[in-house]
């Protein structure tokens, strides 16, 4: 901890009316073997002006200044001094209630002029301005960036919220380096550190007198833009000159190379009425994040539509997590054909959310929470044992159970032994009982990964479908590296096969790609006679569509199946 010791340099004022009581005090500092620079004012008025143009260690301030109080001019500092000084009463009185308020405005110590010594008034200084370096240590730890010197966390909430109170329009622009780990990993800490300050230093540079910055984390800086500054577009131009800065390399002389730094920005305005601080960096800090997944050095503002949108995808996934406990979660069975027989060879299991004030939902209108990472896993567990259940209820062991599959599911951790599990547990362990489909549209992240769990799947007997052929930009590879079984032609490409040229010859390449590789094939979107004879003469036996049946619960299932068995080819 810093100290005070008597031959520091120090800057002390003197402020008294009376220029033999500012003379006595000058004599005895002046005698001592203190290093003092020694100022004096006269007046409320000189004292202010003095304080304006120079800071100070200690102030020396008589209880009475003419018409003025001293007590006047410490109330003063301590709310226009933005540094930390001591300040020490002397007066004439010897009123404890004088004493009493002096010391709660502030002052440091309280002296009598009539008692007083040169020894008494040099240790008060001596120990005041100790007092006071320390409390300025202290205010600097909580309210500023000890590796930067930048403002910190206190410091920028109470610079906003006095915005906010005076009712400015201001940005808060919330700022994070997009690649520093990388940097830190390579290099180190320190050279991490040294990255941070550099940064920091040109932002100092960049910042105008008025804006106020801060680091309120390890890669993190907030700019408050103040002033002139009204319009998006001025705010955009001043932010893409910091990208510049940030962007500028850094040169690491011991390791002799350069590295460069990029960023992303989120800005969110205060005009907002109602709005607390933590309101407005959150807003920012989200836009953030969202500037971060358009890619690196990306500027961009709160949009509150957006916002309205992310509210209800947050409020539709807690809602969907407490429905599959509360078991509003059905399915929905379509059956699937072989054409030229209409012979009965599987269901499609689709999820529907019996909605508690929507109503009843299909996928589309929850894709959100089937595609989380936490909570689709959980719906799509729940659906592969209620379709099994309800295989096992069918006792049909011929009868393929299909079910759609998220690419997070897939390559969760344990898929393969839980399916393992769920299989043995529900009796479906016969060959080819269970289908994952796979959503070809979809991107699977690992795709080494995923081939070991669907080999896996296979050798447990359950067979692989690849989904909505056609549609995604993966269609080849995903045929060269996936285990697959079978190929359904998207539904897209059946609806215009009888009138569509081009679409009839891309279902044309697609037969012709599932005989190459063996693969069965079945098409979604049969909606007619027409389609099913066209589709038998164009190679593709199997169908699924509106034209055999529409998706139906699992008692309307049953007794479809039943009818099925009865019904004549036609």
């Amino acid at each position: 901890m810093e100290k005070f010791d008597l031959s520091d340099s120090v800057n002390l004022l003197i402020v008294d009316d009376n220029s033999i009581d500012r003379e006595l005090i000058r004599r005895m500092v002046s005698r001592s073997s203190m290093q003092a620079n020694i100022f004096e004012a006269s007046s409320l008025e000189d004292s202010m002006s003095c304080l304006e143009k120079k800071e100070f260690d200690c102030i020396i301030v008589d209880y009475r200044l003419g018409i003025s109080s001293g007590l006047t001019l410490l109330s003063n500092i301590r709310k226009s001094v933005n540094h930390h000084c001591a300040v020490i009463m002397v007066t004439g009185l010897g009123d404890e209630n004088i004493a009493a308020e002096a010391m709660r405005l502030g002052a440091s110590d309280y002296l009598l002029k009539d008692k007083l010594k040169s020894t008494q008034l040099l240790h008060s200084i001596s120990s005041s301005i100790q007092r006071a370096t320390l409390e300025k240590n202290l205010h600097n730890m909580a309210h500023y960036d000890s590796l930067t010197g930048l403002a910190s966390r206190p410091t920028l909430l109470e610079q906003l919220s006095n915005a906010i109170a005076s009712g400015q329009t201001l940005a808060v622009a919330y700022l994070d380096l997009d690649n520093f780990k990388p940097i830190n990993d390579k290099y180190g800490h320190e050279i991490g550190d040294f990255v941070l300050t550099t940064i920091a230093n040109r932002l100092k540079l960049i910042a105008r007198k008025e804006d106020t910055l801060a680091r309120i984390g390890g890669d993190e800086f907030v700019l408050l833009l103040k002033g002139s500054l009204h319009t998006n577009q001025e705010y955009e131009d001043l932010l893409q000159n910091v990208l510049i800065e940030i962007n500028d390399p850094i040169l690491l002389k011991e390791y002799a190379c350069s590295v460069q730094a990029s960023a992303s920005i989120g800005v969110a305005l205060t005009n907002d009425a109602g709005l607390s601080c933590d309101d407005i960096l959150r807003r920012a800090d989200q836009t953030m994040y969202q500037a971060k997944t358009l890619g690196t050095n990306k500027v961009l503002f709160y949009d509150p539509e957006e916002e309205s949108r992310r509210h209800a995808k947050h409020t539709l996934l807690m809602a969907a997590e407490k429905g599959i406990a509360r078991n509003e979660f059905i399915l929905h069975y379509q059956p699937k054909v072989d054409m030229t027989d209409q012979r009965l060879i599987g269901v499609e299991a689709l999820i529907r959310w019996n909605h508690p004030t929507l109503g009843l939902l299909y996928p589309a209108d929850f894709s959100d929470a089937l595609e989380h990472p936490c909570i689709g896993i959980l719906m799509g567990e729940w659906v592969l044992c209620e379709a099994l259940k309800q295989h096992e209820i069918w006792q049909n062991t011929q009868l393929a159970m299909s079910v759609n599959i998220s690419p997070a599911h897939l390559l969760s951790e344990g898929f393969v032994e839980n399916l393992n599990d769920l299989l043995l547990s529900t009796h479906s362990m016969g060959s080819k009982t269970l289908e994952l489909e796979i959503l070809e549209s979809t991107t699977i992240g690992n795709i080494d990964q995923a081939v070991d769990v669907l080999e896996g799947c296979r050798n447990l007997g359950v067979s692989i479908a690849l989904d909505d052929f056609g549609t995604g930009y993966a269609s080849l590879s995903y045929l060269k590296k996936l285990p697959l079984d079978t190929l359904k032609i998207d539904k897209s490409f059946i609806k215009k096969l009888l009138s569509d040229g081009e679409d009839r010859s891309i279902v044309t390449c697609i037969v012709a790609l599932s005989q190459a590789f063996g693969y069965n094939l079945i098409a979604e979107g049969v909606e007619s006679l027409e389609h099913e004879q066209v589709l038998i003469d164009m190679g593709c036996r199997l169908g699924q569509g509106y034209y055999i049946a529409k998706p139906m619960s699992a008692d309307s299932m049953t007794a479809w199946i039943q009818n099925m068995v009865k019904k004549p080819i036609h």
